[in-house]
């Protein structure tokens, strides 16, 4: 059965996502027979522009009238984030089902309202969240829940930085740093994907982050002052392990400078976007690192994340990234943003209830 998807905002995530529908169909691979069947935006001239370039006939103005079309399976909310909420209620409501550009929402509050409404409808609410199902999260992972080849974890640090200049985006991604519009800090923008990321690497569980405990700083030349420039603290895990970690827009990080260092028992690696150094304590030189290339995968990140919500909703299965599953991750991130204000760490089960 083919599951017919809307697209709703077609700017760069939406026209991503497209693009990862044409890529499975390239690659003969269905993803659950996922088909782009219309695109909605309210910019028709911008709308028909997309039209011609991504070979979609059907195109909407009005999110109502998409909602209205019974040939529409599911949509997918590519839209400012404060507007995922509303969408997804409405969404859930025509019985769609939902696919939504991370963050889920803008709170846990509101997550929860999308939860209980896909729940209430019997429809599927899954989060496109693409960092999730990166390479590196693949390959730490492994490392972390098999103890080889560095041990039991004793320490790990994390550090991300992405830098636009004066923190804001041109053209239509201009929303992206302005909070009235619905953007966001570089916490919510840039950490909710290193958060996830985190989240895979570590697992359930006893890998789950129980408290989160930040502060923010920025430099003097730091232009949005109403925004935060670098995060820094410390996470720690249910099994008791801190996780240190940097979320900066204010330095763009070289790679092996940014990613992950993570220390065993036997040993410690480095891991950066495409590739990790390992340092073993027991190699003829241990001060040599061993290069190692993640393993690819034959799907790109974006076409991982169509399959699995194409896959969630014909199983009717909760998947990697499903509206629980990122409800935690902006749990953290929301969590963070309070122990900025207070000071204090932030006990997620104490502040959000079970997660």
């Amino acid at each position: 059965m083919t599951l017919r998807l809307a697209i709703v905002g077609v700017g760069w995530a939406g026209t991503r996502q497209a693009q990862a529908v044409q890529e499975l169909a390239d690659a003969e691979k269905s993803g659950g027979n996922v088909e782009v069947v219309a695109l909605v935006d309210n910019d028709a001239d911008f709308l028909a522009e997309k039209s011609a370039e991504l070979g979609v006939e059907k195109v909407y103005t009005r999110y109502a009238d998409a909602l209205a079309d019974p040939s529409i399976d599911a949509v997918s909310i590519c839209a400012p984030h404060l507007l995922h909420c509303p969408m997804a209620l409405e969404a859930a409501a025509a019985g769609k089902q939902i696919l939504v550009e991370k963050p889920i929402a803008l709170t846990v509050a509101d997550a929860d309202r999308m939860i209980g409404a896909a729940e209430a409808a019997g429809v599927t609410l899954f989060v496109a969240e693409n960092q999730s199902y990166s390479a590196r999260a693949r390959y730490l992972r492994q490392v972390v829940t098999s103890d080889e080849p560095i041990g039991a974890v004793t320490a790990a640090l994390l550090v991300a930085g992405f830098r636009a200049e004066n923190f804001a985006y041109a053209g239509r991604r201009e929303w992206l740093t302005r909070p009235e519009a619905g953007g966001t800090g570089t916490w919510t923008l840039h950490g909710i994907h290193t958060m996830a990321e985190l989240r895979v690497i570590f697992g359930s569980g006893e890998g789950e982050v129980e408290t989160v405990y930040l502060a923010e700083h920025k430099t003097p030349s730091f232009q949005r002052r109403e925004l935060e420039g670098t995060v820094t603290g410390i996470l720690t895990l249910a099994s008791g392990l801190p996780v240190a970690i940097v979320q900066s827009s204010e330095t763009k990080l070289p790679d092996n400078l940014g990613g992950y260092v993570i220390h065993g028992e036997r040993g410690s690696l480095r891991a950066g976007a495409q590739q990790a150094e390992l340092f073993l304590a027991d190699a003829a030189d241990p001060h040599t690192p061993l290069i190692v290339n993640y393993p690819p995968h034959p799907l790109s990140e974006y076409a991982q994340e169509i399959t699995a919500f194409a896959e969630a909703v014909a199983s009717g299965q909760e998947g990697l990234t499903s509206g629980r599953s990122e409800r935690r991750t902006l749990a953290i991130v929301q969590a963070g943003y309070e122990s900025i204000a207070s000071g204090l760490p932030i006990d997620l089960l104490d502040r959000f209830g079970l997660l």
